[in-house]
């Protein structure tokens, strides 16, 4: 009904009392957050953003306009309801995909290629000086004689400064930024050979060589250097170093001035215990007794102490009183600070106050990025870390100093300020933003968003409904989907419909089923719906039938299925195993209610032996071992079945004999003990279709106390395979090589019915399985050759063999959120493949065993991120690769992925290849890569096409024998010419350059090669506007 949904869809749209919003981060964007949460609170520049006007005509579709999309996200921030706003739709604009919100960038960097896009996005409008207006400052770089006082110089104008943390040449080391700031316009004097050649003197001058700061800008960015070059070790580092700033900055003194005074940079208060003390309110109890009261020594093996009075401990704050000691503080330092701007408003206008602090916690190798800000209308602070918002306290900003722990270790704080953001103060400064400024058409299509997204969480919400029951009838498996929320009698309408059981629906019924003992169990109300009734993802059931005016047997969940053996005297002489002698037991139901007598009276019934002269031994299990002990005895009679321990699948041994004779289950069983079915398989027959090896169709019979040796030998001679050429592996496939052949096999921990996997040659060892992750995702078209994915690492997890594709991913899924708390994962749209260098392979399937993937040591499975859910591939489908080739321009279009049918031909593969990349089915030739890890686009020159219209051959067969994932296409049109290359690009795209091998006389030989760490990718922005016929890349210039 509509208002359960309504419901549901309350439950799903998180809400917040907080003042303002997080940001979503995609994987590696909390740099991105922190500047759009800084540029956001900075009201001047968020009433800029609104005054642009999005005109479809000039500015081409919304989706690719990053000023239409940077009002949205500021609209959201600004009005929302929810905890954290998306920012997908922003970086879509900026025309990235998931691989960019996997690539952590410098903030500063992405801050100038983002404010070059939104200069070239809002070009020939009256806001085409949006950024230069508010961030932009002037200097002169000159060059003063010291001779004739003759100045040479020209203007340069900045968006930020850079300051020097740490100098390593001139030994000079900025403990402010005040002091920084002092160091940057402080003028070089050029002397002796590094004098100035002055064109007034006409002769070489000793001058004076610096900078002069004209204007400041309204936003004052400062970025401090903290990243640096370790020219020792030619490694980056971090500078922790303690570098402090105020929060009203005088900058009159700097402006064109040569030789500005160094200011003194204002001493902050250290966050000691004794500030805390005196701004933290506490509550004393102070006991009457106290003067006269003795502390409390306590002693110790080693040392004494005297134990702090507990009624003396501060009680923690509340909430109310930590807000009220914030006000208190925020009200202090706006009266501490007014004082300040007037004194220093005296020498001119250059008066900033702080706003922003965008941090960085981590190593130079990688961290994090937040955001101290201030909400510029009350003078909170507040720290914006992703999506979490929270307000703090004064204290937290000197936190972020840097500097030495003065532990004795000798570390460095590792979070740190790393870009300032200074406001001027005005007297027109704004300081607050109205709901009523936000432009119409973007209130509009926030509601428009908000109604797609509820929409969708609708449509998820009926996807997780969907339930896959599994449904047995006479032998038969079928798996039917059904939502939770439907009726049970639902669900058997669609198995008797699945298995066209031609019979009335009161003579047919669903109830619960045990495989494992074939027995059915619960019965179920038809009324009810299956969440109610607890039937949950791939419960099992079977369809249970009568004849007409029959009577239902009534379900006893008391009743229970006892399997007895009967003795017989054939099996003193039957070579087979124990277990083989008695696969075939007598099923027996009783209720577990009744006693042991009872129970052997029906065994009377069933068997004729004679109650007086039954025997009955129960089979039990203590680990690996099995045990057997006697229940027959006279003090046990008047038992329960459950007391006596007989539970569901009990396994029992009946005999009949006297008092005075043997048992002969008992001999059997103890000539049995002895004797241990090892099983195994043949190396040389192939696994079935996932992998799994059978190791019922061979087996040796040996005593216990044998030695290895000795079943090696029997398993060689009975698969006629010399025993050097035979490698055992004690429990399966990925198990540890057996090496020590004269163990015996109780010293080995062999049991009966152990496992040995044999295969030719040396194997590896595989107790543990270090499984490496990525995440695969497609390369943009200027990726050359053969390459179809990219791969960003995950991390690196030990997995269980034996666990299921489908657990596997949910493992994966919650290990991707605690590192990404943000983004949107759905187990179903998540697929997992094998992957093999730089290619992608075999798909693992949600049903099957982790174990049937041939696992090994740091085995490589990549992740993709499917846009749908993932759908079940069926044993004939495979994932193929192809790329499109130019022949006139040698150029190579992106990778698409196609899934396919094995058994499809090659005119129906080139159907669907014309339909993706637009090229009519008549021209359409395609090519097969054999060998993709050393193919190089050269080779397309002389690979063979074939013509794929008419072409009747299947994939699988002739000519190209596709039966595996993976595999590499290419497509051309045949009506395009194939031009020559030219000498550079055949050395270009020829064949990659080989590893290089050492080799020495005695032929031994290793492969020579030098590791380079992967360069560093610049940020890039392309903005797209409809009347640029060509989309233009923004990107920082790399020095």
């Amino acid at each position: 009904t509509g208002d359960a949904t309504d419901q549901e869809m309350q439950s799903l749209e998180p809400r917040t009392s907080s003042k303002y919003r997080g940001l979503s981060n995609q994987g590696a964007t909390c740099y991105m957050n922190s500047l759009l949460q800084s540029l956001y609170m900075a009201p001047e520049f968020r009433r800029k953003v609104y005054s642009w006007k999005y005109e479809e005509e000039k500015d081409g579709d919304k989706a690719d306009s990053i000023p239409f999309q940077l009002q949205v996200l500021f609209g959201k921030l600004q009005s929302a309801s929810v905890p954290y706003v998306e920012t997908k739709n922003l970086t879509k604009s900026f025309g990235w995909d998931i691989r960019e919100g996997f690539q952590q960038h410098d903030v500063q960097e992405f801050c100038r290629v983002l404010f070059d896009a939104i200069e070239q996005s809002v070009v020939g409008s009256e806001n085409e000086k949006m950024i230069n207006s508010m961030y932009e400052g002037v200097m002169t770089d000159y060059v003063k004689c010291l001779n004739c006082q003759h100045e040479s110089s020209r203007e340069d104008k900045f968006l930020d400064l850079s300051l020097t943390v740490w100098n390593e040449f001139d030994k000079i080391y900025n403990d402010s930024v005040e002091k920084a700031l002092y160091n940057y316009v402080k003028p070089d004097k050029l002397t002796d050979d590094n004098k100035y050649f002055c064109e007034n003197c006409n002769s070489k001058q000793d001058a004076l060589k610096g900078l002069k700061f004209e204007k400041f800008p309204y936003i004052l960015m400062l970025q401090l250097k903290r990243f640096d070059l370790d020219y020792i070790t030619m490694q980056r580092i971090k500078l922790n170093d303690k570098v402090t700033f105020p929060q009203v900055l005088n900058l009159n003194p700097l402006v064109k001035s040569e030789n500005p005074p160094e200011t003194e940079s204002v001493p902050e208060e250290e966050p000691e215990e004794e500030s805390k003390e005196e701004q933290q309110p506490t509550l004393v109890v102070e006991p009457s007794d106290l003067e006269t009261r003795n502390l409390v020594r306590t002693k110790t093996a080693g040392f004494e102490y005297v134990r702090d009075d507990r009624d003396k401990k501060p009680l923690k704050m509340d909430p109310i009183a930590k807000e009220k000691l914030i006000e208190k503080q925020t009200e202090e330092r706006r009266q501490k600070q007014k004082l300040e701007v007037d004194k220093y408003s005296e020498e001119g206008e250059y008066v900033y106050e702080l706003f922003s602090i965008m941090i960085h916690s981590g190593s130079a190798l990688g961290g994090h990025y937040y955001a101290y800000i201030k909400d510029l209308e009350d003078g909170k602070w507040y720290n914006f870390n992703d999506t979490l918002v929270k307000e703090i306290e004064e204290k937290e900003i000197q936190k972020v100093y840097g500097g030495k722990k003065e532990n004795g270790w000798n570390s460095g704080y590792s979070a740190n300020a790393y870009l300032l953001m200074y406001r001027q103060v005005r007297a027109d400064n704004v300081n607050r933003v109205e709901d009523s400024e936000i432009p119409k058409y973007i209130s509009e299509e926030i509601e428009e968003q908000k109604e797609k997204d509820r929409l969708e969480a609708i449509e998820r919400v009926e996807k997780y409904k969907i339930m896959t029951i599994k449904v047995f009838y006479e032998k038969n498996e079928k798996g039917l989907k059904i939502k939770k929320d439907q009726k049970f009698k639902e669900l058997k309408e669609l198995a008797v419909k699945s298995f066209e059981v031609d019979l009335k629906a009161e003579n047919v019924r669903l109830r619960g089923y045990s495989v494992y003992y074939d027995t059915l169990q619960d019965e179920y109300d038809e009324e009810k719906t299956l969440e109610e009734q607890g039937i949950w993802n791939y419960k099992t059931l079977a369809l249970e039938t009568k004849e007409e005016g029959e009577e239902w047997t009534v379900y006893d969940p008391n009743m229970i299925t006892v399997k007895v053996n009967l003795w017989e005297e054939s099996l003193l002489t039957d070579p087979r195993s124990l277990d083989e002698k008695t696969s075939e037991p007598m099923k027996i139901s009783i209720s577990k209610k009744q006693t042991l007598e009872d129970f052997m009276k029906k065994l009377e019934d069933e068997t004729k032996i004679p109650f007086e002269k039954q025997k009955i031994l129960k089979k039990t299990f203590s680990g690996v071992n099995t045990h057997f002990e006697t229940i027959s005895n006279k003090s046990s009679m008047q038992q329960t079945l459950t007391f006596a321990k007989i539970y569901e699948g009990s396994v029992l041994f009946l005999e009949e004999l006297d008092n005075s004779s043997k048992s002969k289950w008992q001999e059997l069983i103890s000539k049995e003990a002895s004797r241990y079915k090892i099983r195994f398989n043949h190396p040389d027959e192939v696994s079935n279709f996932y992998g799994q090896v059978d190791y019922n169709k061979h087996y040796v019979v040996v005593d216990c106390n044998s030695k290895i040796q000795v079943l090696k030998e029997q398993i060689a001679k009975q698969l006629s395979i010399p025993e050097d050429e035979l490698v055992m592996r004690r429990g399966g496939k990925q198990c540890q090589e057996i090496k020590d052949l004269e163990l015996k096999l109780t010293q080995a921990n062999f049991c009966n019915n152990s496992v040995v996997y044999l295969e030719r040659g040396q194997p590896t060892k595989a107790n543990e399985y270090r499984i490496i992750f990525s995440l695969a995702v497609s390369p943009d078209d200027t990726v050359e050759d053969a390459m179809c994915y990219k791969f960003y690492s995950l991390f690196d997890l030990p997995i269980n063999a034996s666990i299921k594709v489908l657990d596997l991913k949910e493992k994966l899924v919650k290990n991707m959120k605690e590192m990404y708390p943000s983004m949107e994962l759905e187990t179903s749209h998540l697929r997992l493949r094998e992957r093999n260098s730089e290619r992608l392979s075999r798909v693992l399937k949600n049903h099957d065993l982790f174990r049937a993937y041939a696992l090994f040591e740091k085995k490589n499975v990549s992740v993709q991120l499917l846009d749908h859910e993932e759908p079940e591939l069926k044993s004939t489908e495979i994932i193929l690769v192809v790329k499109q080739w130019f022949p006139s321009s040698w150029e190579i279009s992106a990778p698409h992925e196609i899934v396919v049918s094995k058994q499809l031909t090659i005119h129906e593969f080139g159907e669907k290849l014309s339909e993706i990349f637009s090229v009519p089915l008549e021209y359409l030739e395609i090519a097969k890569v054999t060998y993709s890890w050393n193919f190089a686009r050269s080779d397309l020159e002389k690979e063979k096409f074939y013509k794929a219209e008419d072409n009747k051959n299947n994939l699988g067969n002739s000519p190209w024998y596709v039966t595996l994932d993976g595999v590499l296409f290419f497509v051309k049109d045949n009506r395009e010419a194939m031009r020559d290359l030219t000498e550079e690009e055949r050395t270009r795209w020829g064949k990659a350059s080989q590893v290089s091998y050492n080799f020495s006389p005695s032929w031994s030989y290793s492969p020579t090669w030098k590791y380079e760490p992967p360069k560093e990718e610049s940020v890039k922005i392309t903005v797209k506007k409809k009347q640029q016929e060509k989309p233009e890349e923004v990107e920082e210039e790399q020095n």
